[in-house]
C-alpha cells in the first residue's frame, strides 16, 4: 500500500490585495512628497533667514569699514607729523655722520693708495737686480718690469679718479645738506606764518574802544532784525568804520610787518551787543606778545 503526498496549489493574487498594495504605493507617494515640500518650504525659509543674517553683517562690516577708514587716515595723518620730525632730526644727525664718513673714507683711499705704490716700487727694485745678475732673462724681466710698470701707472690713475670721485661726492653731500638745511627752514616758515590765532569776544555798545588782541574795537549801533551791525576799528592808530555789516561777514585788514590779514568776523547780533571772534597770524601775535613782556 501506497503513500501518496498531496501537491501544494499556486495561491492566486486576489484583486483586493493588489487594490491595497497600489493604495499603499499611492500613500507613500503622497506622504514623501509632502515631506519633500516641506523640506523645500524649510529650506527656503533657511534660506532668506541667512540671506537676512548676511545682509545685516554686511552692512556692519561697511560701518565698521569706514569708521577704520577714518581712524586709519588719522593714524596716517600722525604718522606723516611724526615721520615729518623724525626726517628732520635724521637729517641734522646725517649730517654729522657723512662728513665723518668722508673724511675717514678719503684717507683710507690715500693710506691704501701710498702702500700700493711703496709695493709696487719694491717689487720694481726687485725684479731689477733679479735682471742685473741673471743676463739671459734680462729681456724677459724688461717685459715683466715694463708691464708692472703700466699696472702701476694704471692704478695710480685709477686711485687718483677715485680720489676725484670722492672729493666730487664730498662737495656734493656738502651742497645738498645746504640746500636740506634752507628747505627746512623755509617750510618751518611757511608753516609759522600759516598758523593763526582764534580770539573770541562780546562787544557792548559803549564810547569807548575795547582791546580785542592788539586792536581796538567800538560798537555804534545794532539791527537785530537784520542781523547788521556798524563796528568801529582802530589799528595801527588808524580809525576805520565798518557800516552796516553782515552776520558772518568777514572784515579783513593788514598791520605793518604782517604778511597775512588780520580778521573780523561777528556770529551774533543782539540789542546792543555782538558775539565774534578776532582772527590774527600766530607768527604776528608772539612777536606783540615778545615786545610787550620786555
Amino acid at each position: 500500500m501506497s503513500i501518496t503526498t498531496p501537491q501544494p496549489q499556486p495561491l492566486k493574487k486576489s484583486p483586493s490585495g493588489q487594490m491595497i498594495a497600489l493604495a499603499l504605493v499611492i500613500v507613500f507617494a503622497a506622504a514623501t512628497n509632502v515631506y519633500l515640500f516641506s523640506r523645500v518650504k524649510s529650506l527656503e525659509v533657511e534660506a532668506h533667514t541667512l540671506r537676512t543674517n548676511l545682509e545685516t553683517e554686511i552692512a556692519k562690516f561697511n560701518e565698521s569699514s569706514a569708521y577704520r577708514n577714518v581712524q586709519t587716515r588719522r593714524e596716517f595723518e600722525d604718522l606723516r607729523k611724526e615721520v615729518k620730525k623724525a626726517r628732520s632730526r635724521i637729517s641734522k644727525e646725517t649730517e654729522a655722520n657723512t662728513r665723518a664718513r668722508t673724511r675717514r673714507l678719503a684717507d683710507n683711499v690715500a693710506k691704501k693708495q701710498r702702500e700700493q705704490q711703496e709695493m709696487l716700487l719694491g717689487e720694481i727694485r726687485v725684479v731689477s737686480g733679479k735682471a742685473g745678475k741673471a743676463q739671459s732673462g734680462v729681456d724677459e724681466v724688461r717685459t715683466d718690469v715694463q708691464a708692472m710698470r703700466s699696472d702701476a701707472e694704471e692704478t695710480r690713475t685709477q686711485l687718483n679718479e677715485t680720489g676725484a670721485m670722492l672729493r666730487a661726492t664730498h662737495n656734493h653731500v656738502m651742497d645738498l645738506d645746504g640746500q636740506v638745511s634752507g628747505n627746512a627752514t623755509g617750510i618751518e616758515r611757511l608753516r609759522q606764518l600759516g598758523e593763526r590765532e582764534r580770539i573770541a569776544f562780546a562787544l557792548k555798545r559803549t564810547d569807548r574802544l575795547q582791546r580785542v588782541g592788539g586792536i581796538y574795537l567800538r560798537l555804534k549801533n545794532t539791527s537785530p532784525k537784520n542781523n547788521r551791525f556798524t563796528l568801529e576799528v582802530m589799528a595801527d592808530d588808524k580809525k576805520v568804520e565798518q557800516r552796516k555789516k553782515h552776520v558772518h561777514e568777514a572784515m579783513r585788514f593788514y598791520l605793518p610787518g604782517t604778511g597775512q590779514p588780520y580778521e573780523i568776523v561777528i556770529t551774533a547780533v543782539q540789542k546792543n551787543q555782538v558775539n565774534g571772534y578776532l582772527s590774527r597770524p600766530k607768527l604776528h601775535a608772539n612777536r606783540i606778545a615778545a615786545m610787550a613782556s620786555r
